[in-house]
């Protein structure tokens, strides 16, 4: 349990001194290391609590450890939405930077294309890109147009919410320091009561429960899970990186997180998309009601994209994470096959 309590401290003081941050400016880098930093507290409380005794003696300190979990699901309550809107902000700006890429691309094909053709033959392959380009460019003026309404309403939304974290992030930090006085104050008595097992362990466990209680995987449930996976996660990354094991057990979880997390964000921009531009089409020009139709239909199919890969990435590692989670339950834990886990990081 005492390396339990050194990684509650040592996650507890960096919460601390990011809640700080947000109480002046609920920046990017602040709101991201405000939620993440109370996901990894909450899971190593939660491995905690299973180390103290069920009994008369270890519930001061099962209370507190309670408390302190209430306080953290508040804090994230407040960050969470917020550091949401940042990322779908970058990811609409990158949906649209891809969109003008294509166009540029098209526009210079067609632009080579005119250059070497010649005579008769020139004007035929030269119609239909002219008849096609007028609306390919109202269509890309359309969404551009349908895409900086989006993003204001998104950056609308996300100084509503940062304002609120502003002010309500000091008096978390207050309320913050006290709960952790008092978990301190509870446990010394309780940290020889039980050996702790190691990281990558705890987070198979963890992982386990959550497999056993999430058989059968769809959209209703799948963020969930992922949430869980990332908790699991987040216990195997207190090991030291030379523990070969944890870190591949790690890296297993993230793919899993990432995977799903990228289609919980194209899920979410669709319903803020909908929500932002689905206006009454007679108070709308052609071009833009068309925009907003083209926007909104290219979120949903990258939705959908995301949807069929966090389904095959769950089922490709669940199975593998099981597997892992039966040995080790067996035998002392060993390497575990490598599993590959390149893509694009997430920032959490």
């Amino acid at each position: 349990m005492t390396g339990n309590l050194a990684s509650i401290r040592r996650l507890a003081a960096a919460l601390r001194a990011n809640l700080m941050k947000c109480a002046v400016d609920a920046d990017i880098d602040a709101v991201h290391d405000t939620r993440t930093g109370s996901r990894r507290l909450q899971a190593t409380l939660e491995n905690l609590m299973r180390e103290i005794p069920e009994d008369a003696g270890g519930q001061p300190a099962r209370d507190a450890a309670a408390a302190l979990l209430r306080l953290l699901k508040k804090i994230r309550r407040a960050a969470g939405p917020v550091r949401d809107l940042d990322v779908h902000r970058k990811l609409l700006e990158k949906l649209t930077e891809k969109a003008a890429g294509r166009k540029r691309e098209k526009d210079s094909h067609a632009g080579e294309h005119e250059q070497d053709a010649s005579g008769a033959d020139a004007e035929l392959e030269m119609l239909p890109d002219a008849l096609e380009a007028p609306a390919a460019g109202l269509r890309v003026a359309g969404i551009d147009r349908s895409a900086d309404a989006l993003d204001a309403w998104l950056c609308h939304r996300r100084d509503d919410l940062a304002h609120g974290l502003r002010a309500q992030a000091g008096a978390f930090a207050a309320k913050f320091d006290k709960r952790c006085a008092r978990l301190e104050q509870a446990l010394p008595a309780h940290l020889h009561r039980r050996r702790e097992k190691a990281p990558a362990v705890l987070a198979l466990d963890s992982f386990a429960r959550l497999a056993t209680e999430m058989q059968l995987l769809d959209a209703g449930n799948l963020h969930d899970f992922r949430k869980g996976a990332k908790k699991a996660r987040y216990v195997a990354e207190l090991a030291a990186q030379e523990d070969t094991f944890a870190v591949q057990v790690g890296k297993m979880l993230k793919k899993l997180q990432d995977e799903i997390g990228d289609w919980h964000d194209w899920l979410v921009l669709s319903d803020e998309a909908r929500a932002a531009l689905d206006a009454d089409p007679e108070r709308q020009d052609g071009t833009a009601a068309l925009g907003a139709a083209e926007l909104i239909a290219l979120i949903e199919r990258k939705r959908n994209e995301h949807f069929v890969a966090a389904m095959k990435t769950a089922a490709k590692l669940r199975g593998p994470l099981m597997g892992e989670w039966l040995a080790s339950s067996r035998k002392p834990a060993r390497s575990i096959p490598s599993v590959r886990t390149t893509r694009r990081p997430r920032a959490d």
